[in-house]
């Protein structure tokens, strides 16, 4: 049999992954032949577990090893037991049954004289317990606590943390430990003591009470770690113990969140700015102790002055050379902007450089931090620096972003319309390819809620100037074009700077030839140029009753003819319509061409880099339409009304639009059942995407609450705490009805809380459902909400409703069908 090193040296060699496997295979029947020899001398059972970690390493299988690695390590040699503990924790964990084999090793070894043996079997313990395990070994950790050895001590507390939150009626045998081993001063003991505080006070609530009383003892021991002296077994960088000051302040954190607080503030509050005055930053031993320190006073309920102390602390970390510091500050900045925005603003410079950082996750959190503390008195200054930022970065996903949070901004802190529009061209301009078409969508929507004159011909004319330099930007293209169709009568004759150096007066010649340049642009990519062309064309249709010189009218018409012979479908499709309406009587085109009603805005809300982190939602948005924008549970409710193949589910969401589409707008089953939007091809939505976005109507929230159903309203569904009404408002008899839901808590429930009401209705049909106008009912009161429903006329109408709501802390759902209307649709 060859050594390990040879095997190493073999597997190496390999010139292609068949005779790196060839090798493995070899090698491991090698190894299994040689576990099968019943003589087989302990030397050479650990060249094979070797070996076999070796494989694990690789990825390849090793159970066939795991009996000799219990074999190994109850071997009474210290070398033998190293080697066998080390594989157990490698190749076992909690879910094998050969684990049971483990106990008795384990129970010996942790009895051993050798205080080396005991930590051995302690680590295996640590990291592989299940909770039977836990159960049969916890009373040798506990004698382990008691003992001498500090060593020891501190393995049987981490041990002890991890049996607890195995099985946390453990806690109950380790707590009394507590008091004893939080007096100790070794650095080392107390590392493991705070890991086991830790445990229990999250693992068990009832011993938290009796946990926080140690807060002052904790405090002492920071206080004692901060004022000595040089220690030269525990000096870091010229720090005193930075490890265990690190722990005694993410302990402190713990324990001072709630009760803890309000009974030691004033130590609390002491400690912290102690800790955060005495430490002067610079040394990774000293900032991270700085860290810790401000986590905690942002999580706990600390006084004003100490909150302003940690975002200095932070600006200072600002300001270091070192990159992962600055992230640290950058991160933790954006967590604490809601909390101390004030201070936080007095750091704007700092952040704003960190935006030309030669690091991209620096920049990505300078950016998203940038944005957080954007409000009415900056505007100016930060949107300028962001747009620089915009237009020299090479990374495609930030530019996505920037746009995007870029036009909320702009919305919500303009200072006047002139500068919103102008700020939103010049967004355009340096990044009109990666403006994606909610964005464009929403442009629109403003400058057609424009009614100033003359602002809208300054924003037509720099929109004109803009896109005749550079005709390369897509969202920029879009919206000139679409904006030109509607209002080219505005600027015609008006003078225009381009380049800021050029000036040209508008003519019907020069649209032509913006016209033929954008429509002959190869930059774009098919989808791109499909969904150009198609607004080309609406814009083409427009003007033809703006033109008065009937030589553009006719370059005009051959622009149109010419498309109908296109190879996209949608596109010939399109001209041909155009082509009709083009050559019908001027005073008809006139009615059907005027300038479209300007659409509502839709609200768009802040979008975050932090992948990993949820959005809360915001003040005033209801549990429904949070479970409706996609959280679990509104999945999971949905699911549950989706069990019947012939339903389609509607929820009280206000972002109805969106959900809807989710719902109705797949793939058809091809059955001919689904909703008539399903059937839309996936091409056509998205080359229309950014002219339905500026027709979809909101819902109407319903607003009405009441105590008294009205009296034609019918009883669907009815119990001890709440009553579902339905009261048919309008059957014209059309194919649609308008009904008006009614939730009713009984006079003598209690408050109903998270009031969700879920509807379905067979395929053949389309519900719209309003939310609710509110999420909680007092006793005896009532919320209302409208549904609107469309299909075939004469219909019957069924409907699937799924109630759920809170009462005294727990969720109550209930489901039944209902279909006691009398008239049909």
């Amino acid at each position: 049999m060859v050594s390990l090193k040879s095997f190493i040296k073999s597997v190496r060699k390999a010139k292609t992954i068949a005779d790196e496997r060839a090798v493995v295979r070899k090698e491991s029947a090698a190894i299994r032949t040689s576990f099968r020899d019943v003589g087989l001398d302990q030397n050479t059972r650990r060249i094979n577990i070797s070996k076999l970690l070796y494989l694990y390493i690789m990825g390849e299988k090793t159970h066939f090893g795991q009996v000799e690695c219990l074999k190994l390590l109850a071997s009474p040699r210290f070398v033998d037991k190293r080697l066998g503990y080390l594989a157990a924790m490698l190749l076992l964990d909690e879910n094998q049954e050969v684990l049971t084999l483990l106990t008795n090793s384990l129970d010996n070894d942790m009895q051993h004289p050798n205080a080396y043996i005991v930590g051995l079997a302690l680590s295996c313990l640590g990291n592989i317990a299940s909770p039977e395990l836990a159960r049969d070994l916890y009373t040798n950790v506990e004698t382990i606590i008691t003992s001498n050895n500090v060593y020891l001590k501190k393995k049987a507390c981490i041990v002890a943390a991890k049996l607890i939150e195995k099985d946390p009626d453990l806690s109950e045998f380790f707590i009394t430990r507590i008091p004893a081993l939080i007096n100790d001063k070794s650095p080392s003991i107390l590392l493991g003591t705070i890991r086991l505080i830790e445990s229990i006070y999250i693992n068990n609530e009832e011993d938290r009470p009796q946990l926080i009383k140690l807060i002052p003892v904790i405090i002492d021991h920071l206080k004692r770690v901060t004022t000595t002296g040089y220690m030269p077994d525990y000096d870091v960088g010229g720090i005193s113990d930075p490890f265990l000051q690190v722990n005694l302040l993410i302990i402190l954190r713990v324990l001072a969140n709630g009760d803890g607080q309000r009974l030691y503030s004033d130590q609390i509050n002491d400690i912290l700015t102690q800790v955060a005055s005495n430490l002067e930053s610079g040394k990774n031993p000293a900032n991270a102790i700085l860290y810790e320190c401000v986590k905690t006073i942002f999580t706990i309920e600390s006084d004003q002055s100490l909150k302003i102390l940690g975002v200095n602390l932070l600006g200072k970390f600002l300001a270091s050379k070192d990159n992962n510091t600055r992230y640290v500050a950058l991160d933790t900045l954006l967590s604490v902007i809601n909390i101390e925005p004030l201070a936080v603003q007095r750091h704007r410079s700092t952040i704003v450089s960190c935006l030309s950082d030669g690091d991209i996750s620096i920049r990505r959190r300078a950016l998203e931090l940038s944005f957080a503390i954007l409000n009415e008195q900056n505007i100016r200054v930060l949107v300028r620096e962001i747009l620089t930022f915009l237009e020299t970065s090479n990374d495609n996903e930030l530019k996505s972003y920037v746009t995007s949070q870029l036009t909320i901004a702009a919305n919500k802190f303009s200072p006047n319309d002139k500068w919103h529009f102008d700020t939103l061209i010049r967004m355009l301009k340096v990044a009109g390819n990666f403006v994606t078409s909610d964005i464009i969508s929403n442009i629109l929507a403003l400058i057609l809620q424009c009614n100033d004159v003359e602002l809208k011909r300054h924003i037509i004319s720099k929109l004109l100037a803009s896109s005749l330099e550079d005709s390369t930007q897509f969202g920029l293209s879009i919206i000139t074009i679409w904006s030109i169709g509607e209002y080219a009568d505005l600027i015609l004759n008006q003078t225009i700077e381009i380049n800021e150096k050029t000036s040209k007066v508008v003519t019907e010649g020069l649209i032509l030839e913006l016209i033929d340049d954008l429509i002959n642009n190869t930059t774009y990519s098919n989808q791109e140029t499909t969904q150009l062309v198609t607004y080309i064309l609406t814009a083409i249709i427009k003007l033809s009753i703006k033109f008065k010189d009937s030589n553009s009218i006719e370059k005009l018409r051959l622009v149109l003819n010419a498309r109908t012979y296109d190879n996209n479908l949608e596109i010939q499709i399109r001209a041909l319509e155009y082509q009709e309406i083009f050559a019908q009587d001027a005073q008809l085109k006139r009615g059907l061409l005027a300038r479209m009603p300007a659409p509502p805005l839709k609200e768009r809300q802040n979008l975050s880099l932090h992948t990993g982190k949820s959005k809360k939602p915001t003040n005033g948005t209801s549990s429904s339409s949070v479970m409706a924008s996609g959280s679990a549970g509104g999945d999971d409710l949905l699911l549950d009304l989706l069990d019947d193949n012939n339903i389609a589910t509607a929820t009280n969401s206000t972002n109805q639009n969106e959900l809807l589409s989710d719902i109705f707008g797949g793939k058809g089953n091809g059955n001919g059942n689904g909703n008539a939007s399903a059937s839309t091809s996936d091409s056509a939505a998205s080359n229309n995407a950014a002219i339905l976005d500026l027709f979809n109507k909101p819902s109407s929230a319903s607003s009405t609450t009441s105590s008294i159903a009205p009296s034609s309203a019918i009883d669907a569904y009815s119990n001890a705490n709440v009553k579902v009404l339905f009261n048919p408002k309008s059957f014209p008899q059309n194919g649609t009805a308008i009904l008006e839901g009614i939730i009713e808590s009984k006079e003598s429930a209690s408050t109903l809380d998270q009031v969700q009401l879920l509807i379905a209705v067979p395929k053949s049909q389309k519900l719209t459902i309003t939310s609710t106008s509110g999420d909680s009912i007092n006793p005896g009161q009532s919320i209302k909400q409208t549904l609107k429903l469309a299909g075939k006329e004469g219909s019957k109408i069924k409907l699937r409703v799924k109630i759920r709501y809170a009462l005294n802390n727990d969720i109550i759902e209930e489901q039944f069908d209902f279909a006691g209307f009398a008239n049909t649709l």
